[in-house]
């Protein structure tokens, strides 16, 4: 990790140089990866044919941002795999995954790149039965339904005003309770709600960005970046510049974290092991390595690209960053969202003293979700939280149910009664 100073928007904008031009660089010497075509086992397979069509999003952006490319063999390769004829018999072959397939095809038409058979195979995959009649999460379907707007379909598999009725930007996740598939829902549909372009109608639903919009982006990206997972938070940045709504500390405080995160100063980390890693356990850890990465590092770059894009607007908003307040604020989400009361409290107790950044940065809405949930756990007997079945553990183990009370109730109690709630209702 460097040290950063980043209190200047020309070290911003080299440092947004410096990692989008190691993240290309990345992608494009793992090019050999994003091959669906290769014989592998199944899940293998999986990883590779889901990396191939991601690639092809990341390919979308860079051009309708009109983005320069640091990914030329990537992007040859991509193509040179589209056009084959291996390609298209995996397509047909493989109706009940069409989206690994449409969706490049997508990508290729509109850039003018597309073929008579990937044509014909795209409205025969969008008029199927198949496709019109599968049940899918509200966000799945507006993903199928933007991609038939890239390709430049007239007519849709379903009615996109009805799709955009049930899409959680209506409903807006909460903030404690959501969970990862909450939270990349809302990503997905702000990507293709703008068409991967800022503030821009690109489904043409005349949807308005406002400040709920902006409280939901920003509570959820300070609670998945207390987790370091910078796979999930990088999306929700990204939706911030989608929205028009990112603020200059928001971008300095992911980039922070990102150089504390650096694995090798190059790559920036994905967020585990994905489902299905179990099954490639005997494959060389140099595959192991890209499956875990390829996709934070593919969010990476698109993120960071749109932001060094419009970086004089977001350098013009907000207040600078003072670390401590969205830290914190980030903290007590996350462990208010594992139900440690204990230690979200103690996190509260720290925040007495930067209310003043609490509110200069905007944060209140944070703090307010919290207090609110912090009072949902006190009770009529002065006890705080709900923890029945950790009293019948202990009770089991040999405590009398008083001490086993007593074990849990006084820990919280004490760190309870040394906050300064007066603090809090002062912003």
């Amino acid at each position: 990790m460097k040290t950063l100073n980043l209190n200047n928007q020309s070290a911003v904008s080299d440092y947004l140089s410096t990692l989008i031009c190691s993240i290309d660089s990345w992608l494009d010497s793992h090019t050999h990866y994003f091959n669906p075509l290769e014989t592998d086992s199944k899940q293998a397979l999986e990883f590779k044919r889901k990396a191939f069509g991601e690639a092809g999003l990341y390919i979308y952006q860079q051009q309708e941002n009109k983005i320069g490319s640091g990914i030329e063999n990537l992007t040859e390769h991509f193509f040179n795999v589209l056009s084959s004829e291996e390609f298209m018999q995996l397509a047909q072959r493989n109706l009940n995954h069409f989206g690994l397939f449409t969706a490049p095809i997508a990508v290729a038409k509109s850039m003018g790149k597309s073929k008579q058979i990937h044509d014909e195979y795209f409205h025969q995959t969008y008029g199927s039965q198949y496709l019109s009649s599968i049940e899918l999460p509200p966000f799945r379907l507006l993903d199928n339904l933007f991609f038939g707007k890239v390709f430049g379909l007239k007519e849709f598999p379903y009615p996109i005003d009805e799709v955009n009725q049930l899409l959680n930007i209506h409903r807006l996740p909460d903030l404690i309770h959501a969970d990862e598939t909450q939270a990349y829902a809302l990503t997905h549909n702000i990507f293709y709600l703008t068409g991967m372009k800022k503030q821009n109608d690109f489904m043409e639903l005349g949807i308005q960005y406002n400040t709920k919009h902006l409280e939901a982006l920003e509570g959820l990206f300070l609670r998945y970046m207390a987790l370091n997972n910078l796979d999930l938070g990088l999306e929700l940045l990204l939706c911030l510049v989608l929205t028009g709504q990112c603020k200059q500390w928001h971008l300095t405080y992911a980039l922070n974290l990102v150089d504390k995160l650096l694995i090798d100063n190059e790559i920036v980390p994905g967020p585990g092991e994905p489902k299905g890693f179990d099954l490639i356990k005997d494959k060389p850890e140099a595959f192991k390595n890209w499956v875990q990465h390829y996709h934070t590092m593919l969010v990476a770059g698109m993120t960071f690209k749109l932001a060094a894009q419009h970086l004089d607007d977001i350098w013009n908003t907000g207040e600078p960053l003072e670390e401590f307040a969205p830290f914190g604020c980030g903290q007590v989400l996350r462990l208010l969202s594992d139900y440690n009361l204990p230690l979200a409290l103690t996190v509260l107790k720290t925040l007495e003293q930067h209310t003043h950044s609490i509110k200069s940065m905007g944060l209140t809405h944070t703090l307010d979700r919290a207090l609110n949930f912090v009072n949902q756990q006190l009770q009529n007997d002065g006890s705080i939280g709900f923890y029945d079945e950790e009293y019948a553990i202990l009770h089991k183990n040999g405590l009398t149910e008083e001490e086993a009370h007593k074990k849990i109730q006084l820990p919280l109690q004490t760190i309870y009664n040394k906050i300064e709630w007066s603090a809090f209702s002062q912003i």
